[in-house]
């Protein structure tokens, strides 16, 4: 166990100075919030997937299939949750005018940025078969409910087809494929595809550094509803989903590897789908910021205390 918080902490220090990187080239003008904003594009839509399909490349094995089974099922459980508590807090029509905001900086993680980095220096090519699990879920509720909370008047045929259609689950089924059946990608393309995946960590948090160099730190502090919802998304909710997941029978490799993902900051896309809905999008731009930099604190003391509860 204490191996394990070594290697996280370890890992979450390279992740900073990556972010610094980040930090400094937009300050220096090196990158622009446009170069920024296209490099997310390129993590999410062809970086991201290649990492779910390589995570994939693997021999089918039943056992295999059931811990990818459950995996889902916690992520279905610890995201339930997370809408459940967001929804007594954040009512409709009470002093929280941008209630919608809220509920997603408090249901959606940065499971895809800030988690497989983790999962990969922790558990390799395994972590990152499980964290893809908590990513489908994660994308399939951004995409229905998520969108819902910003923009109550979407068709209900598009909600389907945003939840159904997106990288995330496009590049589960594909990775699905190649794991259930004898199929294999050649040689050549799984090598492109191992390459591509491995820029995940650094891109991200290049991208996630230069997001940081656009905020005004001293004012995301001095917010006390950021404060709220950053102590809901990193500490109340994970302890609550930490107690359910060690009432359950779970390996500790699988109980891990959800409670980081379930952990995680809140996600960058709460700041990116408001600001294309046109909601608060600055609160969710201060969630972020502050939750992102205390989430070097709270992860590895969740994992400690996991280790110190569960084994």
């Amino acid at each position: 166990m204490l191996e394990n918080i070594e290697i996280l902490v370890s890992q979450i220090i390279v992740m900073f100075l990556l972010m610094a990187v980040g930090y400094v080239c937009f300050r220096l003008k090196y990158l622009s919030n446009d170069g920024a904003g296209q490099m997310s594009l390129i993590l999410t839509r062809i970086v991201a997937p290649c990492v779910i399909i390589d995570s994939f490349q693997r021999e089918f094995d039943p056992a295999l299939g059931m811990s990818l089974l459950a995996a889902a099922g916690c992520a279905v459980l610890a995201m339930g949750l997370s809408i459940v508590v967001s929804h007594i807090l954040f009512r409709a029509g009470s002093k929280h005018t941008n209630y919608g905001d809220k509920r997603m900086c408090v249901v959606f993680t940065n499971c895809g940025f800030m988690a497989l980095p983790l999962l990969d220096a922790l558990y390799g090519s395994y972590g990152l078969f499980l964290g893809s699990a908590f990513i489908a879920v994660n994308n399939v509720l951004l995409w229905s409910y998520g969108v819902a909370q910003l923009c109550p008047d979407t068709p209900r045929a598009q909600k389907i087809r945003n939840a159904l259609i997106n990288p995330g689950t496009v590049s589960l089924v594909i990775g699905l494929i190649f794991f259930l059946t004898p199929l294999n990608l050649p040689e050549i393309p799984a090598t492109c595809v191992s390459y591509l995946a491995s820029l995940n960590t650094p891109v991200a948090m290049i991208i996630l550094g230069a997001f940081l160099a656009q905020c005004d730190l001293r004012s995301c502090f001095r917010d006390k509803q950021v404060y709220f919802v950053t102590a809901l998304r990193l500490l109340i909710l994970p302890l609550i989903t930490l107690v359910i997941f060690l009432l359950l029978p779970l390996d500790s490799t699988l109980r891990n590897t959800m409670l980081i993902s379930a952990a995680a900051p809140v996600a960058m896309a709460c700041s990116m789908f408001g600001q294309v809905y046109g909601t608060d999008y600055l609160f969710s731009t201060r969630a972020v910021a502050v939750s992102t930099i205390l989430s070097a604190i709270t992860i590895p003391g969740l994992i400690a205390l996991t280790g110190l509860l569960g084994g």
